[in-house]
């Protein structure tokens, strides 16, 4: 608020507009740095990729083979925030990287987060690093991986009496008194398996990430993230409707067109459908979103395509789909007094255009996010879950 003042002060109108326009896209100017470590074989460059949404075939992609791909620390940014990166590092004790120098030699302070990752128990190396991180303010996850190789081992050692549900049970009480054993019990750990996100505690681990960073850095992580299940889309719903009243705030009274049924409110059509574009990307309903979400739920991208335009009504790729969608969801909330007629602006500059605006744009926000959340249900309902073969 008092931003806007001084720019109320120094400019009117105008100046307030700007200064929106400049904090709506802060967010892609905050670097955020994860560190990623764990000893050769146990998953990094999979899971880097996955939770970017990647194969390893990607451009882009960090290497994955069966042999150590990690002699030099890398990072890797995401592809919808280059300032958002995971950096590929080495465990600590190798002949390369000795415990006596580690810290300095990956640069520790430079990473905001770290996840400790392994595909068979922690160590006793690994509770020297979490205190060392600790002792910097520094937050951080156990991760085990490869959750998928275990199931598909017990599915081979005992075809007969095979439970997933018993083996992840297993695991996951043996990871939590290997962490007791090393004074870490109070770390989180999350079981996961890179190459099926959609199972096991991948999702879950996005949004503890999330929800560990400091507030002005969570908003860019949001931001950051596709929205590939319904609690990272509540996420994302959340924090694009925090900023609808400064989007709204941003409205041009002279661009504003009536708004159907609400007597003297007006909306600006041009900045709603900016936003309705990006709603649709963040929400991962965008073609791009929703190529990399049918690699990872291992469906079909031309079906999820359909169910998001059968959803909205239209397809929404352009402004004028924008447009169209606004149009439709508009005559489908008309009051009483509405009957398709366009009101005439009577109350300038008494914020009608602002109220419209805002209105329109919950419109928007309330219907995309109950077709991103159709489309988590509908990709769910088309995976086999239990193929690992």
């Amino acid at each position: 608020m008092e931003e806007l003042q001084s720019a109320w002060n120094a400019g009117g109108v105008e100046a307030c507009r700007r200064l929106l326009e400049r904090k709506r896209d802060e967010w892609k100017d905050i670097p955020l740095n994860v560190a990623v470590i764990g000893g050769s074989g146990v998953g990094k460059s999979s899971f880097i990729n996955a939770i970017r949404r990647l194969s390893a075939e990607d451009e882009g992609a960090a290497a994955v083979g069966l042999t150590a791909t990690t002699f030099d620390i890398r990072s890797y940014s995401h592809p919808n925030n280059p300032l958002l990166k995971f950096w590929d590092l080495p465990g600590v004790g190798t002949n390369r990287f000795p415990m006596q120098t580690y810290l300095s030699a990956i640069d520790v302070d430079r990473f905001d987060f770290f996840l400790l990752i392994t595909a068979d128990r922690f160590r006793e190396r690994d509770l020297w690093l979490c205190d060392e991180f600790r002792k910097r303010n520094k937050k951080g996850f156990f991760v085990r991986a490869k959750i998928g190789m275990d199931i598909s081992d017990s599915k081979i050692a005992h075809p007969k009496t095979h439970n997933e549900e018993v083996v992840t049970r297993e695991i996951r009480e043996s990871t939590r008194k290997q962490l007791t054993a090393i004074g870490c019990e109070d770390v989180p750990v999350f079981l996961i398996e890179s190459y099926k996100p959609q199972k096991f505690d991948f999702d879950v681990l996005e949004h503890h990430i999330i929800e560990e960073f400091l507030k002005r850095k969570k908003n860019a992580l949001i931001q950051s993230f596709q929205a590939t299940s319904i609690e990272m889309i509540r996420l994302a719903e959340a924090e694009l409707r925090s900023r609808m009243w400064d989007r709204a705030a941003m409205a041009s009274e002279a661009a504003a067109i009536p708004v159907p049924g609400r007597r003297y409110w007006s909306f600006d059509l041009t900045l709603v459908t900016e936003e309705a574009k990006i709603y649709h990307r963040q929400l991962g309903l965008d073609a791009t979103s929703l190529k990399r979400y049918a690699k990872v739920m291992s469906t079909d991208y031309q079906q999820l395509k359909s169910h998001v335009d059968r959803c909205l009504g239209c397809e929404v790729m352009d402004v004028e789909g924008a447009k169209k969608l606004v149009e439709q969801l508009l005559s489908e909330h008309l009051d009483e007094y509405g009957a398709l007629r366009l009101i005439a602006l009577f109350m300038k500059g008494h914020g009608g255009h602002v109220r419209g605006t805002r209105y329109v744009l919950k419109l928007l926000l309330n219907k995309m996010e109950s077709v991103a959340q159709e489309v988590i249900r509908f990709a769910f309902d088309n995976i086999d879950f239990y193929d690992y073969d």
